[in-house]
């Protein structure tokens, strides 16, 4: 009788529960289907309304989280493509790029950055900008930025490069400020140039006062009665002459430069054969060095040379090396032009005996104006802009131009050029 009894008590309890257990048996189905972002949600089948009720209401809420999920997922792909573009655009830029939070925390730097403020790139990400980047006054600038002041730019050196660099600081928008970006531009060729465009003008300036300031004082001389004294006049007029063609090698020299460097395109690039213009300068300079008691000497290669250039713009450059040759070498002395050709080169070779260049002026030689001495080279009438015009027309040529010398010993200019193949005529 109580097996019975416990029997039925058993039956009837499963009986009352199984409404209660069946539901939450779906919702146990539901909540792992969610938990793997399932687009749609498959169910045992139900026997229980409720139950019915709850799956059906499940389905339609796992349809509305599968494609919330699925335009996330889109969105996430669309903004990764868009960090990828903008990160392929900052380290492709030469300018450099830092952002910083309101914390001035660095958030990111381009590698133009990390080479303009010679950072080390291992302490950039996540490290305050007062730790990556040791420059006060730039702190202070992007710390004035995020408050909101006026200050956006600064140019600065670094002092390990030494180069010159501009910084604009642009305050991101929002409240309150939520950072600053850096942008940095290096302007260290632009300074140097404009260095030297007022070098220039302040040489060239002086150069053309001295011949007119010699023109004029001669001239007034003359006119307040030494035109009257013939053994005066004529010598004053000699001077007049003597600064005027000064005046116009000078004008000449400026407008060979100018075109040398403004217009690579006027000279035609092409094989010829050196020695031929070689030859034509030393036999036109031969009257000169007999003047001063020099010996001019041509060594010849036993075979033409040939190189890539124009024939115009080398007579300029061996012209310009053998005035100089000549200029500063004591008479007995002697000059000697050479050539010949080593693998994919040829070389020119001017040598002389003269009084040799100190090696601490080596460098500055080719620099327009620069003269080593300035009385002499005044005495013997150069304009400080034949070693510039050579250069530049080297460079023109793709060749180069170096110098050795010994102080007292004389002095060796090297012209280096590709050599080309022989043209038949």
């Amino acid at each position: 009788m109580l097996l019975a009894t416990l029997v039925a008590a058993l039956v009837v309890s499963r009986i009352l529960i199984r409404p209660l257990i069946e539901p939450l048996g779906v919702l146990n189905q539901v909540a792992r289907q969610l938990a793997k972002a399932a687009p749609s949600l498959e169910l045992d089948d139900t026997s229980d309304q409720e139950s019915e009720q709850i799956a059906a209401v499940f389905q339609n809420v796992s349809q509305h989280v599968a494609a919330h999920i699925a335009d996330l997922q889109t969105e996430q792909h669309r903004l990764e493509q868009s960090h990828d573009r903008l990160a392929i655009v900052l380290e492709a830029m030469i300018e450099g790029v830092i952002a910083v939070d309101r914390d001035e925390r660095i958030l990111l730097a381009n590698a133009a950055a990390v080479r303009l403020l010679d950072l080390n790139s291992n302490r950039i990400s996540n490290h305050p900008l007062w730790e990556a980047v040791r420059l006060p006054r730039l702190q202070e600038l992007v710390r004035d930025s995020i408050a909101g002041l006026e200050q956006h730019r600064l140019e600065f050196e670094v002092p390990r490069t030494q180069s010159t660099v501009v910084a604009v600081v642009s305050r991101l928008p929002g409240k309150p400020c939520p950072g600053a970006v850096i942008v940095l531009h290096d302007v260290t060729d632009l300074r140097r140039l404009e260095s030297l465009r007022r070098e220039f003008v302040s040489n060239v300036s002086h150069e053309l006062k001295t011949p007119l300031a010699a023109i004029s004082a001669y001239t007034e001389t003359l006119l307040d009665g030494a035109l009257e004294e013939p053994g005066i006049n004529r010598g004053f007029v000699t001077r007049i002459e003597e600064q005027a063609e000064r005046l116009n090698t000078l004008i000449l020299d400026l407008l060979e430069l100018a075109r040398v460097e403004t217009n690579n395109h006027a000279y035609e690039i092409e094989p010829i054969d050196i020695g031929k213009t070689l030859v034509a300068s030393i036999s036109e300079h031969q009257n000169i060095a007999a003047s001063k008691n020099l010996r001019l000497i041509a060594v010849q290669p036993a075979a033409p040379t040939w190189a890539l250039a124009d024939p115009g713009g080398l007579r300029t450059i061996v012209d310009n090396l053998i005035d100089n040759a000549i200029n500063y070498t004591p008479e007995g002395g002697e000059v000697k032009v050479e050539w010949h050709q080593m693998g994919d080169a040829v070389s020119i070779n001017v040598i002389d005996t003269g009084v040799g260049i100190a090696k601490e002026y080596q460098t500055r030689i080719f620099e327009r104006f620069y003269r080593v001495d300035r009385a002499r080279s005044r005495e013997v009438g150069g304009t400080g802009l034949g070693l510039a015009i050579v250069k530049h027309l080297c460079q023109v040529f793709n060749g180069e131009i170096r110098v050795s010398s010994r102080l007292g010993h004389g002095s060796t200019f090297t012209v280096r050029l590709k050599a080309a193949a022989p043209v038949a005529n």
